[in-house]
């Protein structure tokens, strides 16, 4: 049986469990993987957005249906594994180092803002993309406002990319109220 002393709360004395810490080599390479993930997104919305804004400006149905072709092959192939490679990488390295999940306030926005790309990305501009390929597909053309839409679409979310990674390299904000004792 253990005794403690009167009116003390138990573990009281003792310091405060540290949270577990990735070891030096783990967290750089998961640092460079979250890196490369995260300037791939970026780089992938970069070049959807290019292919899709020429799409709109061409008069011409067959370029455009090859611009739009090739705008689905990357969303349908690498948009999935490179978003979800971004956000999982940096969930672990929140996790596992210093800064925290919810102790600095620019983690904690960069986490919506990516979780938000993450769900937009995969549930709304990857299939407009598809549905623009497949209107040029079937020997149509898909209304110039759907296809601007898309541009609008892609722009935001570039945008939005911009700013997350400015989140990660400028750190503002300071720590949220939530943040544990150091």
């Amino acid at each position: 049986m253990t005794v403690r002393a009167a009116g003390r709360p138990p573990g009281a004395g003792r310091p405060a469990a540290r949270p577990r810490r990735l070891p030096r080599g783990a967290r750089a390479a998961l640092l460079s993987a979250h890196v490369v993930a995260s300037v791939g997104w970026l780089g992938l919305h970069g070049g959807l957005l290019t292919l899709l804004a020429a799409g709109l400006a061409t008069d011409d149905p067959g370029r455009a249906g090859a611009l739009y072709t090739a705008a689905a092959v990357l969303a349908r192939t690498l948009v999935l594994p490179v978003s979800l490679t971004a956000v999982l990488t940096g969930l672990a390295l929140a996790m596992g180092t210093h800064w925290g999940l919810l102790r600095h306030t620019w983690v904690a926005v960069k986490l919506v803002l990516s979780v938000l790309l993450l769900i937009g990305s995969n549930l709304s501009l990857g299939p407009q993309v598809l549905l623009l390929a497949e209107g040029y597909a079937g020997g149509g053309e898909p209304p110039d406002l759907e296809r601007v839409r898309a541009v609008v679409m892609f722009s935001v979310a570039l945008c939005v990319l911009l700013a997350a990674t400015l989140l990660s390299t400028v750190k503002p904000f300071g720590r949220t109220p939530w943040r544990r004792a150091p």
